[in-house]
């Protein structure tokens, strides 16, 4: 006798399980995908300090007094603050 018991169904209960696992894992590299931005902030010459600076200036002057919320004429000031300071915004 190996351990094992074979109960009816139990081959069909571990293809389901299976089939569950991978389909979980799949959803969860999409959904990995969709975090990523599909475009960022460049400036020739600048770097990724000057970027954080500038960021950080535009969210400061845009974001002031608003509590933080983020609407669609925000993140059109903002962009508006970030291109002013040179930056463009270029697809991944």
């Amino acid at each position: 006798m190996s351990g094992k018991t074979n109960i009816p169904g139990q081959r069909k209960i571990h293809r389901m399980k299976r089939k569950l696992t991978l389909t979980l894992i799949l959803l969860s590299s999409l959904g990995a995908c969709a975090l990523l931005p599909s475009w960022h902030w460049e400036k020739p010459g600048a770097s990724k300090e000057e970027l954080e600076f500038d960021q950080n200036q535009c969210k400061a002057k845009v974001y002031s007094g608003s509590g933080g919320d983020v609407t669609n004429e925000s993140v059109r000031r903002m962009f508006a603050c970030m291109q002013a300071k040179g930056w463009r915004k270029v697809d991944n």
